[in-house]
């Protein structure tokens, strides 16, 4: 059996997916440093790792590269400020980057990176201040992605997985104004494509593949798109059953129920708006049943 150092693997791993130096350390390391990686020249932060696996369209999975007991500690608050925002959870989100902010003093932009996006988070949530919220996403994405001006995709570019999110959070801020929303739609089709050809299956893609498919499904429906929406809608129904992603299912069901109602397709919206409130009621979130009730009746007076 091969044994395998770190540099081996992220360097066949780039060859057989057909990626230069350059495309993989933009933004995260350069080149040069990744090419002394790859020669196990010199030994890569735990975060720079991960984010050069993402870039790869990979996690993590295999390899540990602490270069300090502090680094690991950094590093372990930066992983559930993550999970605070993946959670929504403000109060979290807030508490955490309390942390985050004592354990970053003196590291690189890198480690700071999510700390702004968090920031981002706050500012949209709670405070409800959208040019805030912008201001920090922008912060946070030019730390590894300077070229995006914010609306248009740098389709020639590889994505972690904060990067994906961070762009995500952009697209809903312009989702929310009514005249922007053809911008969120394209920045979210950018990540759908982004995730669909790049990124090969592991629990972040399972994660993070159906909110993209979600919010296109909303914003076609606004745009009243609904063709599109039901396309959008039954690919995430298609892939939550097939990789489990409980979260997003049932509210990507009830999507597909109203796109079909939309084209006009009265007794199939129903059959799904029907599975859709048995779901919420299986998963115990009941208080998501009566809306779609209420909902099903004042838009197509249709009981359910």
């Amino acid at each position: 059996m091969a044994v395998y150092v770190v540099g081996d693997f992220l360097r066949e791993t780039r060859l057989r997916r057909g990626y230069t130096q350059e495309e993989v350390s933009y933004g995260i390391c350069t080149p040069a440093s990744l090419s002394r990686i790859e020669n196990g020249a010199q030994k890569p932060g735990r975060l720079i790792l991960e984010k050069l696996f993402e870039r790869l369209g990979t996690e993590n999975n295999l390899f540990n590269s602490f270069v300090s007991r502090e680094e690991m500690e950094l590093y372990s608050a930066i992983q559930e400020l993550v999970r605070n925002i993946t959670d929504d959870d403000v109060a979290k989100i807030e508490k955490q980057i309390e942390v985050v902010e004592k354990l970053a003093v003196n590291t690189t932009e890198l480690e700071h990176q999510c700390l702004y996006f968090a920031k981002g988070e706050l500012a949209r949530q709670k405070e409800k201040d959208d040019k805030k919220a912008m201001e920090m996403y922008m912060k946070a994405i030019h730390i590894t992605l300077p070229d995006f001006d914010g609306k248009n995709p740098l389709r020639n570019n590889l994505l972690t997985f904060d990067e994906i999110m961070i762009i995500n959070s952009i697209a809903i801020l312009y989702a929310n104004r009514e005249n922007d929303i053809m911008n969120a739609i394209e920045l979210d089709m950018w990540l759908k494509v982004h995730m669909e050809n790049k990124i090969m299956d592991g629990k972040m893609k399972t994660a993070k593949y159906p909110m993209i498919l979600y919010n296109l499904s909303n914003w076609f429906g606004n745009k009243e798109f609904h063709v599109e929406a039901l396309k959008m809608a039954e690919l995430g129904v298609d892939f939550c059953i097939q990789y489990g992603n409980l979260a997003f299912f049932p509210i990507l069901v009830v999507n597909k129920g109203v796109a079909l109602a939309e084209i006009g397709k009265i007794e199939d919206a129903r059959k799904c708006l029907h599975q859709a409130i048995a779901i919420f009621e299986a998963m115990k979130q009941v208080d998501h049943v009566q809306p779609v009730i209420d909902w099903c009746k004042i838009h197509y007076k249709m009981d359910i």
